[in-house]
């Protein structure tokens, strides 16, 4: 009989190691959809042609503007880049605004720290998580950035864990725009 209890007793722990297990790995549970705070930005696209720009380097960076919805009700032109814009000069209308999106993965600790150079404004610096259930899934940053007027500026970011700090490892973004007359 005491044995019997026993296995009864390791097969309900056992059970519930299992169960535990599968919530921690997202593979039990409902979905949560994203808040509304999560996300803050319309995008639109527009009935524009794509434009081609050269840099200074040999790298050649296709433009695609689209309407961006703001809070006074007109639209901007925006152009979208993401990591492999990484070290590019990107040559846009002064009028224009930039879009920079970035992985991010706050759970592991590493988060992105961006600075502008002077001129170059940060309209927008959010963080979207996954549309996953999954526990320690990684989202992105996306940062809205509009030149103040014809010059050229830097964005820089790094993936940096703040409590320790900037390191030699870390992942770096850079990107130079040159703002030019419409």
């Amino acid at each position: 009989m005491i044995r019997l209890k026993n296995t009864v007793f390791i097969l309900f722990v056992g059970c519930l190691v299992i169960l535990a297990a599968g919530l921690t790995a997202g593979c039990i549970g409902a979905t949560t959809p994203a808040s509304d705070s999560q996300t803050k930005t319309t995008v639109t696209p527009a009935d524009v042609a794509p434009v081609t720009t050269t840099a200074v380097s040999t790298k050649v960076a296709t433009i695609v503007p689209t309407a961006v919805s703001t809070v006074a009700s007109s639209s901007v032109n925006t152009v979208f880049v993401n990591s492999t814009a990484n070290g590019e000069i990107l040559t846009i209308p002064a009028d224009y605004h930039v879009v920079v999106r970035l992985k991010e993965n706050p759970t592991t600790g590493y988060v992105w720290n961006a600075t502008a150079s002077k001129g170059l404004s940060i309209i927008s610096n959010t963080y979207t998580a996954p549309d996953t259930g999954l526990i320690g899934a990684g989202g992105y940053r996306e940062w809205i950035l509009a030149p103040d007027t014809v010059d050229t500026y830097t964005f820089k970011a790094v993936s940096l864990r703040p409590w320790v700090g900037a390191t030699a490892d870390d992942e770096t973004f850079s990107l130079v725009i040159v703002a030019t007359p419409e």
